[in-house]
């Protein structure tokens, strides 16, 4: 597909996706650079963050990176008002990328060593979401047992 093709319905209007730019998709290679985008942040300097030294010290982070997308497209018709048929379509989609510390990588005189960077949100939010998950399962037992 070499062309730069719209999706048209017969009775309806161009059909056209909104890219991470603004500007619109018409084709499939246009489609493919768009979704390309969205990976070009788990590259692997965006994995490893640049070398910071400090005296014998080399600092290196290293990040976790999470890209997800979707699209959908749909089409139909229907009578009109007046009675005629009319046809109908759109599409759209989303996407995006998340990057966040996990570990920083030492280099120095004694070795290379490896730190976890703990996330406290996470770890507050996984212990609430458990001890809730825990009541309502003790709450389902306790009724179940009257």
């Amino acid at each position: 597909m070499s062309e730069d093709k719209e999706l048209v319905d017969e009775k309806a209007a161009p059909i056209s996706v909104e890219s991470i730019s603004g500007a619109a998709v018409h084709s499939t290679e246009q489609a493919a650079a768009v979704i390309g985008k969205l990976f070009d942040v788990a590259q692997p300097d965006a994995i490893f963050g640049k070398p910071a030294e400090h005296g014998d010290y080399t600092i290196i982070t290293a990040s976790e990176v999470m890209v997800g997308m979707g699209v959908g497209f749909g089409a139909g018709g229907g009578p009109t008002e007046e009675g005629d048929e009319a046809a109908g379509g759109g599409g759209g989609g989303g996407g995006g990328s998340l990057g966040r510390p996990v570990a920083a990588i030492i280099v120095g005189p004694q070795g290379v060593r490896v730190e976890p960077i703990v996330d406290a949100t996470k770890i507050s939010i996984a212990f609430f979401t458990a001890i809730g998950a825990m009541f309502m399962s003790w709450r389902a037992m306790r009724r179940a047992a009257q």
